[in-house]
């Protein structure tokens, strides 16, 4: 690696991120995990891994990626996957209020 490529704005060896989202209380952060854990063991891509704790309310997910197309891939689709659980949730939530 030469000294040029280490100051050349297009050059970038890995990305990683850690993103926190509090959830309203540790259930809803379980659910919603369970939700997208198929997709932890199933992703196709060798160029982005990723890793998702949970410590009561708070799911962090951090990813690692190789490149900023494959990192913006997954970091949209978790978040996607985690909107869709939580509307799901507040659709049942209300489902049952109105029971």
């Amino acid at each position: 690696m030469s000294l040029e490529h280490i100051h050349d704005p297009k050059f970038l060896e890995s990305i990683k991120t850690e993103l926190e989202i509090e959830f309203d209380n540790p259930r809803e952060a379980e659910i919603i995990l369970g939700s997208i854990k198929p997709e932890i063991n199933g992703s196709p891509s060798d160029r982005t891994s990723v890793n998702i704790d949970i410590h009561d309310n708070t799911l962090k997910i951090i990813i690692n990626a190789k490149d900023t197309a494959s990192f913006r891939a997954s970091l949209n689709s978790y978040l996607r996957w985690i909107k869709l659980s939580k509307e799901v949730i507040n659709l049942e939530s209300e489902y049952f209020n109105q029971q």
